[in-house]
């Protein structure tokens, strides 16, 4: 009869068997970050006796329907100008509500198939998850490794991270003295638990040599730093990198925008002249704080703005890694990637949706000039609209933002390491959702049910999106892609029916109602880009990061 406690490097786990899979949850990679470990970098923890592993441990804090009136009052104390309406995240109380939530949050779970045979190893798959380094845990429902492991006999470990200004708001840049190791606290973390999976997989029955990462939105870009990172490259032998948006102040900051964002908490916290005070102070004003700040950066400048993200530091990170990554040799010969996005990324994010919804061309082409200047948006939205004749407006200007904030460093990315002879795999998430009146059509964050399997009417309910959706379809379209996204995490290859991304064929998974592999489907887009003179990734970068200066300015 197979156990369920297994003796780890660290300690014993006593974990849980249910429905044919062994978990382990709530499972420490790190010390408390609390009392005086505030702000510094995670540490290894180690237990005597035998854990307790059946429940997930507190998710990051952050904003959930526990602390949400409070949160709204304090924001009207510390900017009175401000209503007490939170406007991060939008999805609060239904999407990604975690119940449990604390700065002690360094857990990760872990799911394996049971009835392993004594030596057995099995791939394993490391997951970073999303929500704008905001909300989201480790243990969101729908991101649940159980079937995901079950199905495709893997190991599945998603990590916690620390989030907010505890883990993405840099304090060493101006208090280094104070603060000394408050850089990238968040993707240390990150960097800590993939390290005590390498150490410690094995003993769960996985194989150390046989890790792939992967993350959707933050999470992608967790990866992206992850990849770039020289002490986690050689630990790392294939990855998955979806809905990546480099540009996004939480994606990568510059020092100089990451030290006005941390001044701007001090002031706003009325403690700009003693910031030792930070130690002492109550997490639920730093979410007053950067809702207060998500409030006061226009809507229209950017994507969707947080102001939380990790820096290039030069250490941890050495570059903004999307551009890194579109230039750089890669020092690991056998190394697999496979990248995705959705067609319709911009749709989830809410700071335009009256011009997406009836806008006029002026309305959406003046977000489009935001950017890329009068004369350069109207040569991209020229050539969008011969492509796309029968989109409105607002529709237009949706595919030209989920191109530049998304699709177009993922192709970027993809070209540089297939140029290198890599095997790169690319998809696209092309399933409309029939919720919230169509609105969303194949948005991001719509593809992580179909990935982990996690469909039923309990699972979707969370989501919107997916209200009125054919669960019989949904289960036909998870399978087909689940299979050969399972594929690559075992062995790189996804299958014959997935041919590798090249420079020349240019070759896309659409994923929708059918699953089908594409040749150029994106080319024509690319190329109004370029018309525009957007001729490399580090153009579109420079013309962003130029825009997102000004309106950090105004803060």
């Amino acid at each position: 009869m197979e156990t369920n406690i297994v003796q780890t490097p660290s300690g014993a786990l006593k974990g849980k068997i249910s429905d044919e899979v062994l978990s382990f949850h709530g499972v420490p990679y790190a010390q408390p970050p609390v009392g005086n470990r505030r702000f510094r970098s995670p540490v290894p923890i180690a237990w005597d006796g035998v854990r307790d592993a059946t429940e997930s441990g507190p998710a990051s804090y952050q904003i959930n329907s526990s602390n949400l009136a409070r949160v709204s009052r304090l924001i009207e104390e510390l900017d009175p100008g401000v209503p007490g309406v939170m406007s991060w995240p939008a999805y609060v109380g239904k999407t990604y509500n975690q119940d449990v939530t604390s700065e002690d949050c360094l857990y990760l779970d872990i799911w394996r198939p049971s009835g392993m045979k004594p030596g057995q190893r099995l791939p394993v798959y490391v997951y970073y998850h999303g929500g704008a380094n905001s909300v989201s845990a480790g243990s969101f429902r729908l991101e649940r490794g159980s079937n995901l492991a079950r199905q495709e006999n893997i190991i599945v470990v998603r990590p916690n991270y620390r989030m907010g200004a505890l883990g993405w708001v840099h304090f060493s840049l101006i208090s280094a003295e104070e603060f000394p190791e408050a850089t990238n606290l968040g993707l240390q973390d990150q960097i800590a638990a993939l390290r005590w999976v390498y150490d410690h997989i094995e003993s769960l029955g996985g194989d150390r040599e046989n890790i792939t990462i992967g993350g959707e939105s933050a999470g992608g870009t967790a990866v992206s730093h992850l990849l770039t990172y020289p002490g986690t490259q050689q630990l790392v032998r294939r990855a998955i990198i979806q809905s990546l948006s480099p540009f996004n102040v939480w994606c990568t900051q510059q020092k100089e925008e990451a030290a006005v964002i941390a001044r701007r908490y001090l002031q706003l916290l009325r403690i700009q002249h003693d910031p030792t005070k930070l130690h002492g102070i109550d997490p639920d004003y730093f979410l007053a704080v950067h809702n207060i700040l998500c409030r006061q950066f226009p809507a229209d400048a950017n994507i969707a703005w947080s102001p939380v993200g990790g820096v290039v530091d030069g250490e941890f990170i050495p570059d903004t890694p999307a551009l890194a990554l579109s230039q750089m040799v890669y020092p690991r010969p056998d190394f697999e990637l496979m990248i995705g996005f959705a067609k319709d990324e911009w749709q989830f994010f809410r700071g335009h949706t009256a011009t997406m919804t009836n806008g006029t061309e002026a309305d959406a082409l003046a977000i489009i000039e935001q950017v890329f200047g009068q004369e350069q948006a109207r040569k991209v939205w020229k050539r969008y609209r011969d492509l796309y004749p029968t989109h409105a407006p607002g529709h237009l200007a949706s595919d030209i933002m989920s191109m530049e904030f998304f699709k177009y460093s993922s192709l970027t990315i993809a070209t540089n390491f297939a140029k290198q002879g890599f095997a790169v795999y690319v998809f696209q998430f092309s399933y409309d959702l029939p919720g919230l009146g169509g609105y969303l059509r194949a948005v991001h964050t719509g593809d992580v049910p179909f990935i982990f399997r996690n469909y039923t009417d309990e699972d979707l309910i969370m989501w919107p999106g997916f209200d009125g959706v054919d669960n019989d379809e949904i289960a036909r379209i998870s399978t087909n892609f689940g299979q050969l996204y399972g594929s690559f995490i075992k062995q790189g290859v996804p299958g014959s029916r997935w041919p590798a991304f090249s420079p020349e064929r240019q070759t896309v998974l659409w994923v929708g109602k059918e699953v089908v592999a594409k040749e150029r489907l994106l080319e024509s887009e690319q190329k109004g880009f370029m018309e525009a003179g957007i001729t490399s990734f580090a153009v579109l970068q420079t013309r962003i990061l130029q825009n997102t200066r000004q309106v950090i300015g105004m803060l």
